[in-house]
């Protein structure tokens, strides 16, 4: 199946002036009280009678004054969670986020965000695009089905702005909100940590972490993370090699300070497929076809470097410039048993013309990122722009036979199904003013931002392509947003905003633009998704408690269908129907600490409630069926109702976290046809436990403390399926396809301090 290949490009935010000191400030000045990765707000207590640093958890996860929907994801938080768990699946424990994994390490993860899928919101690494600039998504996008370059390992926490945003956070995919990973700062002080963790399908987890501490004020961090199991089906062991360093080199004397931050991932292993559910009830949950009947080797190696410069040029002026880049190289090696596919009544992909294939997706991203910040006494400008340029090499090769080789002839006589050179230059120019009156209780945020993007799509002549040929276009866009609070009595704060956005075509619309019998070239005629934004809501805090409840409404313009030729097994992108994503999103936090008065330890809760819709208000017929999508039908893949919930208990170095999901019904899709299927799958919950002790070790000289710790995920064993769609047999009857989630799991980790 042609579904074009993917890679980790680092695309652009036009983003917010955010040093590598940063504050977790971020949009319009906002996150008030929200205390920086490296700062110190350290406290002290005696654990066990020894003296130990403890890195308080903010009961307030929400900034109450931003104009805009935010919350944050701290360090605390994403400790409590298994070494299993990728980045992806802890943004589930906010409002609207709906995220899959399908196997260890991130093996083909699927993820939506006030039901936009993951090519429809954007997620950043301190502000740089982590979105592919062809393809949109992040991981598994375009059959990239391995390929993770972001893990718990390098990042701090995790700031989430649901809706559109201002243009300081936004990027070029912010239709349904933008994520920004803040990276791990170096600390001020030499030390360090060395772990090891084990436990079901086989999984052993290792990790460390060296901090140099202040070298002539050069501070640097270099972690290390190595994943490796099995898995819990019988086609998806893997294994995952994670490096992180980053760098801080200030000057005082000047104002000026140099950083750097760089990140390795190498991913390697099998991935496994939807199978039909008859089957999975005829042969177990695990079931999957045998590695002679079809299998799936799939290798990515990812890196990306941000560095930079910021410089204060005076009390009210500030700076910032970044340059990046990233280069991402995923290959698939393919095999299918050509007479099983014979006589199996059910599809089997990438078994036609030849039984062994070769898919290879090439990518590299250079850009640049300057910003201003002028602070007045009243109001904060801000000012940036983004370049980003990307270029894509994406080919799949064919033969009878192994080794696979790989001849790309004049007309097309070669064994390569297509082999392409894509070429994308993405740029935007932003500004927005922060506007604090009233002894700062009315803060509004006007901004504006200019986004562009020139694309190049340029086939050699190959099975799909009889004729080299190139197609090529230009596409611009002025998004404004606006946002304004006002609190309304002490702790008690209304916010209101609006904005616009669009998401550049996805290469997939170029392809079928060469008409593959002449050679002739027609413009792409796809239009670029476009949304309006419009959001409400009321926040309350209050010593360790807060509440926020909010409604928003986005009007969907242009939907991409992406849709595949059952023919050819060609896939393309063409605009659907209008659409309506609405709902209502809760989150309410409470710390016991002073309710509970002489108890012992230190107890928090938490619950996120989202009530998410996403409804087309057109028809469309779909070009391939001649299926018809009716106004009223709903998007498929969108739970209507999810529910993130749990609590942690802390004292003396013991701690227990729970952390418990609950997923709605949702409607499935069409797999061809990405269209509605008209049958609902049920609703489940998963929880997850923690248990741990830290032990400190005054007698040791140089280990300072010791942490043991038992995560149990899935506790109670709930069997779900973690995807599923409605397929199309070979003879013609449709029937349900699946992935059983990962079942009941156990594993014991031990972690030195030092």
């Amino acid at each position: 199946m042609r579904v074009r290949g993917w890679l980790m490009t680092a695309t652009v935010l036009a983003g917010a002036f955010c040093p590598p000191d940063r504050a977790l400030a971020a949009a319009n000045g906002a996150m008030d009280g929200a205390s920086g990765a490296g700062a110190a707000d350290n406290t002290y207590v005696l654990v066990r009678g020894v003296r130990r640093v403890v890195k308080p958890t903010p009961p307030v996860k929400v900034p109450l004054k931003s104009t805009y929907t935010v919350s944050i994801i701290d360090r605390k938080q994403i400790e409590q969670y298994s070494s299993m768990t990728t980045a992806q699946q802890l943004l589930a424990r906010e409002p609207s986020v709906y995220a899959t994994n399908n196997g260890p390490g991130g093996v083909n993860q699927n993820i939506t965000y006030r039901s936009f899928n993951a090519g429809q919101f954007s997620q950043t690494l301190d502000g740089i695009g982590l979105n592919d600039a062809f393809n949109g998504s992040v991981t598994a996008q375009a059959d990239n089905d391995n390929n993770v370059l972001v893990t718990a390992n390098d990042f701090q926490n995790i700031q989430l702005y649901r809706g559109i945003n201002n243009p300081a956070v936004n990027s070029y995919n912010s239709l349904g909100g933008t994520v920004n990973y803040t990276t791990r700062d170096p600390a001020g002080t030499f030390g360090g940590e060395a772990g090891v963790s084990y436990g079901s399908f086989d999984s052993l987890d290792w990790h460390g972490t060296v901090n140099t501490g202040s070298i002539d004020g050069v501070t640097q961090m270099l972690s290390f993370d190595r994943l490796s199991s099995n898995g819990w089906t019988q086609q998806d062991k893997n294994s995952v090699s994670n490096l992180y360093y980053a760098i801080d080199a200030p000057i005082a004397a000047t104002g000026t300070k140099f950083y750097g931050r760089f990140i390795y991932d190498y991913n390697s292993g099998l991935v496994n497929q939807l199978e039909p559910v008859s089957l999975l009830h005829q042969y177990g949950d695990t079931y999957q076809l045998p590695n002679y009947d079809y299998n799936k080797q799939n290798t990515s190696t990812n890196y990306a470097l941000i560095g930079g410069v910021s410089q204060t040029f005076t009390h009210y002026l500030s700076g910032d410039l970044k340059a990046f880049m990233s280069v991402g190289d995923y290959t698939r090696q393919s095999s299918c048993n050509e007479g099983f596919a014979a006589t199996s009544i059910y599809l089997v992909n990438d078994c036609n013309t030849a039984p062994y294939h070769s898919y290879n997706y090439y990518a590299r991203t250079y850009g640049v990122q300057p910003s201003l910040k002028l602070d007045l006494p009243f109001n904060t400008v801000q000012v940036g722009a983004n370049l980003t340029v990307a270029h894509l090499h994406s080919s799949e090769f064919f033969s009878n036979s192994l080794p696979i080789m790989f001849a790309s002839n004049p007309q097309g006589t070669g064994n390569d199904f297509w082999n392409e050179h894509d070429y994308r230059t993405l740029g935007s120019v932003w500004a927005e003013d922060d506007i604090s009156l009233f002894d700062d209780r009315l803060k509004i945020t006007p901004g504006v931002k200019f986004l562009w993007a020139e694309t190049k799509d340029t086939d050699t002549a190959a099975y799909y392509y009889p004729y080299t040929g190139s197609v090529s276009n230009y596409s611009h866009y002025t998004a404004p947003t606006f946002g304004i609070s006002y609190e309304l009595l002490k702790g008690l704060d209304a916010y209101a905003a609006y904005g616009e956005n669009i998401k550049f075509v996805d290469i997939s619309a170029y392809y079928n633009n060469i008409f593959t019998n002449s050679g002739i070239v027609q413009p792409v005629n796809v239009q670029p998704e476009f949304v309006k934004d419009y959001e409400a809501g009321l926040r309350y805090q209050r010593s360790g408690f807060s509440i926020e409840a909010n409604y928003y409404q986005e009007d969907f313009l242009n939907t991409f269908i992406t849709t595949t030729d059952p023919t050819t097994g060609n896939s393309t992108t063409t605009n659907g129907g209008r659409s309506r994503y609405e709902g209502e999103e809760l989150q309410i936090g409470n710390d016991f600490t002073d309710f509970w008065g002489s108890m012992p330890g230190d107890t928090a809760v938490y619950i996120n409630f989202a009530h998410n819709t996403a409804v087309y208000t057109s028809g469309f017929t779909d070009q391939f069926s001649g299926q018809a999508v009716h106004a009223g039908e709903q998007v498929g893949n969108v739970p209507v109702y999810l529910v993130a919930f749990g609590g942690t208990w802390h004292d003396e170095g013991y701690s227990v976290a729970v952390n418990a999901n609950y997923v709605g019904a949702q409607q499935l899709t069409n797999a061809f046809f990405n269209t509605p299927a008209g049958v609902t799958q049920g609703g489940y919950v998963v929880t997850n436990l923690q248990l741990s002790d830290e032990i400190p070790t005054a007698r040791l000289k140089y280990i300072k403390a010791v942490k043991l710790s038992v995560n149990i995920d899935n506790l109670f064993g709930v069997r779900y399926y973690n995807q599923a769609d409605i397929n199309q047999s070979n003879t013609g009857f449709f029937y349900k396809e699946a992935i059983i989630g990962a079942p009941r799991a156990v594993y014991g980790a031990i972690t030195a301090e030092f």
